[in-house]
């Protein structure tokens, strides 16, 4: 599998040909917005990624991450400063289908 954070190492006459490797890639999503935006794609991520803990920089949010707790195959929590109040985490959980189980908040 091809690391997201590969895409900021890669140098621009290699470009092209990183983004052919990408798209071989199982993870590889090509639909609209981000992979974890709907349940296909946080069905996907929850499938092929290991249990584990995953982050990326927020882009409401610069300085900050989205932070994706994922049990494979089983369902994943996407934890995010909320869209409502800045001043509070938002933690959602998904079953394994990308359906949203639960929403809570707590302090940032």
């Amino acid at each position: 599998m091809i690391d997201p954070r590969d895409v900021d190492k890669v140098p621009d006459e290699e470009w092209e040909e990183f983004k052919k490797r990408a798209a071989k890639d199982e993870l590889f999503y090509s639909g609209p917005g981000d992979m974890l935006d709907n349940p296909e794609g946080r069905a996907k991520f929850c499938r092929l990624n290991v249990s584990g803990l995953f982050n990326k920089d927020d882009p409401n949010f610069p300085g900050y991450k989205i932070w994706v707790f994922n049990t494979q195959g089983q369902g994943l929590v996407v934890k995010k400063r909320s869209r409502v109040d800045p001043a509070l985490m938002e933690n959602v959980e998904y079953d394994a289908e990308g359906k949203e189980l639960s929403r809570s908040y707590e302090p940032a």
